[in-house]
């Protein structure tokens, strides 16, 4: 009768873990969607920063430079900047940049030589990354920016206008290599007045962008799916536990059981490897699987002769390098919790990780965001 009890109970428990997978699925398929569509995890302050350093040539275009030969107006230009995408596809940058100006006479009878300096803030859109579903590895991206700034040149100051577009791409997870076609609307004073009603800087650069740690970003779970699931197992196991520790309904006759002598060179234990499951480029450890690092912790107390391996593992997506260092990652969490929280030796626990190379789950690749625990000699 206990046994049909607890049938019961795990078939009702099993009913309320299979509606919230519906909702998990009706997630996956959210998560296919184009990147406006997504919700994404928060971005911690000092993640996703970058800095970049472009080369190439300006043009000033400004009263007669249309009448002066085009080699004549092209100038040497550097330009610096330092942003961070607050998600996929949209971030803010400062950029700065500066050099020589060339500005002509009426009928480009002599030329104007002049040095500037400018200074300006951007709003970055990723173009790809806006319209189609996110990819952390994605390749290349077009990202158009417009913004707002400031040009000094000797006593004069201008308010500017800056807008272009950046063809970016992605040489490993620190570098990309960029093109950026951009340009400058100054007030009409800086050759003399009259003529264009403003006057402009067109530029082409070329050059390379330093992403530092932590570049990428998290697809957001919704939060209520994850309660659900989370109280569905918590009350599963509550009635698991009662109906256990509930007392027969019936006589038991006790038999004596003759056991056999326990061999002291047995030093293997045969045991299901537990697996603590990730979410995508992650390694942080949820709430809802500390009762798995618990029983483990607590089974490792109670029998000190007992050594765990720690096996991180990753997706088949991203490059080799990223995967292999996000495996190792997730068994350090894992082995760093046991030491924290329960007090396990470092010399009890062999880490290991094989990033996507060697993939533990064959037929689904994402439980393969996980790290594997199994108990060895």
């Amino acid at each position: 009768m206990k046994k049909g009890l607890m049938f019961i109970v795990l078939a009702a428990g099993l009913c309320g873990i299979t509606k919230a997978q519906g909702q998990v699925e009706e997630l996956i398929v959210e998560q296919r969607l184009p990147g406006y569509k997504t919700s994404f995890e928060a971005n911690p302050f000092w993640h996703n920063w970058f800095v970049s350093a472009n080369f190439g040539a300006n043009a000033l275009f400004a009263e007669h430079s249309s009448q002066a030969k085009f080699r004549n107006t092209i100038t040497f230009m550097p330009e610096l900047a330092i942003g961070k995408m607050f998600n996929p596809w949209w971030g803010l940058r400062l950029q700065g940049g500066g050099g020589s100006l060339h500005g002509f006479t009426y009928d480009a009878k002599s030329m104007i030589h002049m040095h500037y300096m400018h200074l300006n803030i951007d709003f970055m859109m990723g173009l790809i990354n806006f319209f189609a579903k996110y990819k952390p590895d994605r390749v290349f991206d077009i990202v158009p920016f417009f913004g707002v700034g400031g040009m000094t040149r000797k006593h004069q100051q201008s308010f500017t206008i800056h807008g272009g577009v950046q063809a970016r791409f992605m040489l490993s997870e620190r570098f990309d290599f960029n093109i950026e076609f951009q340009g400058l609307i100054l007030n009409d004073k800086l050759v003399k007045v009259g003529g264009f009603p403003n006057d402009g800087i067109g530029g082409l650069t070329a050059g390379f962008t330093y992403r530092f740690k932590g570049r990428g970003f998290q697809v957001a779970p919704k939060q209520a799916v994850i309660a659900e699931m989370a109280a569905a197992n918590l009350v599963l196991a509550n009635q698991v536990t009662e109906l256990q520790n509930r007392p027969p309904e019936i006589k038991v006759i006790e038999k004596e059981v003759i056991r056999p002598v326990e061999s002291k060179d047995v030093e293997i234990y045969e045991s299901i490897p537990s697996t603590i499951p990730f979410r995508f480029n992650s390694a942080v450890i949820q709430d809802i699987y500390d009762p798995l690092i618990y029983n483990i912790g607590t089974f490792m107390k109670n029998n000190p002769n007992v050594r765990i391996r720690i096996v991180g593992y990753a997706d088949k997506f991203g490059p080799i390098n990223v995967n292999l260092r996000i495996s190792q990652e997730r068994a350090e969490a894992v082995a760093n919790m046991l030491k924290r929280e329960y007090g396990i030796n470092s010399n009890r626990m062999v880490i290991e990780y094989v990033g996507k190379e060697k993939p533990y789950y064959k037929s689904n690749n994402k439980w393969n965001r996980c790290a594997m625990v199994e108990i060895i000699k």
